[in-house]
């Protein structure tokens, strides 16, 4: 029998995977649902010390002597200010104490509601960092639930060991309600490592390196990642951000898009995802990796901050390193020819077709020019359906690909862009939408802009965005809400600053003007083009629609699953490419 509290239950079930046995109880009401199931579980050791002030100090010397991780639990009210006097010690003495309180829904905070002071203002020298869990009403609080939990634990010796405080949500009627059929669930478990552990054994598994946005790697990391996909059966999913191309790396932002959630678990769902970089601005391959149950076995981060990041709802593992040094570590000296895995990747990709009619929108735009930004050339993003559109379709590998994703913000894109343009002089190219650049317009009288400098402007009046869904239908998007009719036309701005403007209403005058906007010129170019957000709209759905109907047919998955089981024995994964252009 254990409470009806599930957030109560899953930190009993995390406090038991990471192995903390020791905890000093203190009596109340409201830490029950902690105390009941932790007194009747053969795991824990359980002490009890009235006096909070007392219990905390009495945790320290408990460490002290064993070495290993304690974990108090106090009521509510007052109980845990008297805590503070003992973590205060405990910071400075850099002991790993899991503090677990107790609070009232937040409702109640400041409304004079009995017991109800806030439980989470320690001073900032009593404790590393202070969590809070919410109350579980549904998945996405379970989820969220889970990760915090894990996150709190491993907090504990994070860049120095020392005290944290867990803080349970709960209410008052629910407290000492206990429910007989109730388990201490099995949740997913987190690990932090500052060494590789080589305890899986990779060469039966489906790998996945996902690399987010990245400056360009130093050649020690490109190296170290190629060898180790060479060891095993990788795919390297990138984007532009990724500024990675490698042997085994794919731009499948289109396949993945184009894909059901039913396709990729059967067919291209990785064993294992390694994750480097930063977010990935790659809203396709979040929607196939993130679930709220379990979908891929192992979920690990490379990250030397070694934070926890669970963007996909899978993390397992985090490790505290670089990326050379994780990759090196798990290098082995056989290499293996036959790469199952990525050659279905392949196989599936090169089945994608971005050569089809498409009305005149930011889509055409990137499609028409993609091919012909030239090389070593440096591209910017603005958000959203500028960096969407663009990552659909490929671009030279010499090519350094930007773009504001880390914050996701409206502003700032045009400044960002030409801060970097400053320091090269190869050509420099934006893609902007009208809102985004009307939001940072006047970053075009920056005096240090140079001639190398080209804006492509895409003028669907307001925040297209908005208009790509359904939204529309069912509420008036344009007013406040995309904001239409704030700009007219970048011309007169862009000659006043010195910039050559020109413009295109349809594809004939774009095309026209594609040299221009591509080659040598005495000063920096806007090139504003006047899109519908219908055309907008129809140019996103048929590119996808006409993929996916193309490429997951039944006669075509029939195909690839014929040509898989002839190709698969190839040592050479340009087969795939050669046997793939003559079906085309």
């Amino acid at each position: 029998m254990y409470t009806i509290l599930e957030n109560a239950r899953i930190v009993i079930s995390l406090l038991k995977k990471h192995n903390i046995r020791h905890i000093v109880l203190s009596p109340g009401g409201s830490n029950i649902p902690i105390v009941q199931a932790v007194q009747q579980d053969p795991f824990f050791k359980c002490y009890s010390v009235v006096d909070e002030r007392s219990a905390m100090y009495f945790a320290i010397g408990l460490y002290l002597k064993t070495g290993e991780i304690i974990a108090t639990s106090c009521t509510s009210a007052n109980a845990t200010r008297n805590y503070i006097p003992g973590l205060t010690e405990a910071y400075y003495k850099h002991v790993p104490i899991l503090a677990l309180t107790m609070s009232k829904h937040p409702m109640y905070l400041s409304q004079e509601y009995m017991q109800c002071p806030i439980q989470t203002s320690l001073p900032v020298d009593a404790i590393k960092k202070s969590y809070s869990i919410p109350r579980i009403k549904d998945d996405y609080d379970r989820a969220m639930c889970i990760r915090i939990v894990n996150e709190a634990i491993l907090e504990l010796n994070h860049c120095g060991t020392g005290p944290v405080q867990l803080n349970i949500e709960e209410l008052d009627s629910e407290t000492w309600e206990f429910d007989k059929n109730a388990v201490i669930p099995e949740v997913r478990m987190i690990e932090r490592y500052n060494n590789v552990k080589k305890d899986i054994n990779l060469k039966q598994k489906k790998i996945m390196i996902l690399i987010g946005e990245n400056t360009p790697v130093s050649d020690n990391t490109y190296n170290a990642i190629e060898k180790f996909s060479n060891c095993y059966d990788v795919m390297i999913y990138t984007n532009h951000l990724s500024n990675y191309h490698g042997k085994y790396s794919l731009n499948a932002n289109l396949l993945i898009g184009a894909m059901s959630q039913e396709v990729f678990n059967s067919e291209l769902k990785p064993d294992i995802l390694i994750t480097v970089g930063g977010i990935t601005g790659d809203y396709n391959i979040y929607k196939r990796l993130f679930s709220l149950n379990k979908l891929i076995d192992e979920h690990w981060r490379i990250s030397e901050d070694g934070n926890v990041v669970d963007t996909y709802n899978q993390l397992t593992r985090i490790y505290q390193m670089s990326i050379e040094d994780f990759f090196k570590g798990w290098l082995d000296n056989d290499e293996i020819n036959d790469h199952t895995y990525y050659k279905k990747w392949l196989l599936f990709e090169n089945n994608i077709n971005r050569n089809i009619e498409l009305p005149f929108s930011n889509i055409y735009a990137a499609q028409q020019l993609c091919e012909r930004i030239p090389a070593n050339s440096y591209m910017n993003y603005a958000i959203l359906n500028s960096l969407r559109s663009w990552l659909l379709f490929n671009i030279d590998e010499s090519i350094k690909c930007f773009s504001n994703v880390a914050s996701f913000g409206i502003d700032g894109c045009l400044s960002t862009f030409l801060g970097e343009s400053v320091d090269t002089e190869e050509l420099c190219f934006l893609i902007i939408g009208d809102l985004s650049f009307y939001y940072d317009m006047n970053a075009i009288g920056i005096r240090h802009i140079k001639n190398n400098v080209r804006i492509l402007l895409v003028n669907n009046n307001g925040g297209v965005e908005f208009k790509l869904g359904n939204l529309q239908y069912k509420t008036d998007v344009g007013s406040y809400i995309a904001a239409d009719n704030h700009f007219k036309n970048a011309e007169g701005w862009a000659r006043t600053q010195g910039f050559d403007y020109i413009s295109a209403t349809n594809k004939e005058s774009f095309n026209s003007n594609i040299n221009s906007f591509l080659g040598e010129s005495e000063k920096p170019i806007i090139f504003e083009i006047f899109t519908d957000p219908e055309d907008e709209k129809r140019a996103t759905t048929t590119i996808i629609d006409k993929n996916r109907n193309e490429t997951f047919s039944e006669e075509m998955k029939s195909n690839l699953k014929k040509s898989i089981k002839t190709i698969m024995g190839d040592k050479n994964a340009s087969k795939i490419k050669d046997l793939l252009k003559k079906k085309k």
